[in-house]
């Protein structure tokens, strides 16, 4: 899918295909969506540009995150999105500045580009060039992974609570703490790769104004931020894990000591059962009128006995 917005005097209009192209109106930015092989070549030939290959974009050295010409200006950075099966995966997106046209190159749909196609239908003013809507996409994106930061922050206090109030520790819940961990890593990288490309950005050489310099900077010091914030959420984490782990052996515990005291309370009437049990001749027990009796009463008092030492003992 291609969307192209471009601006006349009056107003910013979006085109979807290069045929409604006007070349009498400025291009402030080609949007390629999951774009078919004829549709890449087509902005190609028709804007004399050409798009990174999908392995080139998801190269992780700096030198291939950042590239900058004389006559063009390319980034690429990961997104993230939600996923059915994982709870988000991360998509390559590559942006590139050329004659202040800004041309975008995704395979899926994000809402910070959605958002940023509603803040230049309702403030045209503000958007005169590509720039200013990559500038406006990162912190639409920033402002995306700070929400997803706060509601792992508010899931990690539920499952707080569940530790604190819930008996039933159960493998379930370990494994959502293993599965916030790995978002949380994932966010962790995902921002610090966005803090790599914007610093290139504000050393870019003639690229941005003063005032997008300063816009920059200010999603720097955002971008810091978050990433201390994952940083504390992880320690948090690791310290819910600990104490998980920590429930479970005092869980595990107490069903031992339950078996060890079972086993000693019926210990000593075991003892006299097979004492009696035995079948020698000379058995003086078996005489007795009241044996059967006796031998009952003493089994039932020795474990009545050791069930009162470990009550003094505290150990029950």
């Amino acid at each position: 899918m291609i969307r192209i917005f471009q601006q006349d005097e009056a107003a910013v209009r979006k085109v979807r295909d290069i045929e409604s192209f006007s070349d009498t109106e400025r291009t402030l930015w080609v949007d390629l969506q999951n774009p078919t092989r004829d549709e890449t070549k087509s902005v190609e030939d028709k804007f004399d540009v050409n798009f990174q290959t999908q392995q080139e974009q998801a190269e992780i050295e700096s030198s291939s995150r950042y590239i900058e010409e004389d006559d063009f200006l390319i980034a690429n950075s990961n997104f993230m999105v939600p996923d059915k099966e994982q709870m988000y995966v991360t998509v390559p997106v590559s942006f590139m500045l050329k004659d202040d046209t800004l041309f975008t190159y995704r395979n899926a749909d994000l809402k910070s580009f959605a958002d940023t196609v509603k803040r230049i239908k309702s403030r045209r003013s503000m958007f005169n060039d590509g720039a200013q809507i990559l500038i406006t996409i990162f912190e639409s994106r920033i402002d995306y992974d700070a929400d997803l930061i706060e509601s792992v922050s508010l899931e990690i206090k539920t499952i707080n609570r569940q530790l604190d109030l819930d008996a039933n520790l159960d493998r379930e819940m370990l494994l959502k703490i293993n599965d916030y961990q790995e978002l949380t890593m994932s966010i962790r990288e995902n921002v610090v790769d966005k803090q790599r490309v914007i610093t290139s950005m504000i050393r870019s050489d003639g690229w941005f104004t003063d005032d997008e310099q300063q816009r920059l900077r200010t999603l720097i010091k955002d971008i810091n931020s978050l990433i201390d914030h994952t940083n504390f959420i992880f320690e948090r984490l690791e310290f819910l894990q600990n104490t998980y782990l920590g429930l479970i052996d005092l869980e595990q515990n107490r069903i031992v000591k339950i078996f060890t005291v079972v086993s000693l309370v019926f210990l000593p009437p075991t003892l006299l059962a097979s004492i009696w049990g035995m079948n020698f001749t000379n058995m003086p027990e078996l005489s007795w009128k009241l044996g059967y009796p006796i031998a009952l009463g003493s089994i039932v008092l020795s474990s009545l006995v050791t069930l009162l030492i470990f009550r003094r003992k505290n150990w029950l």
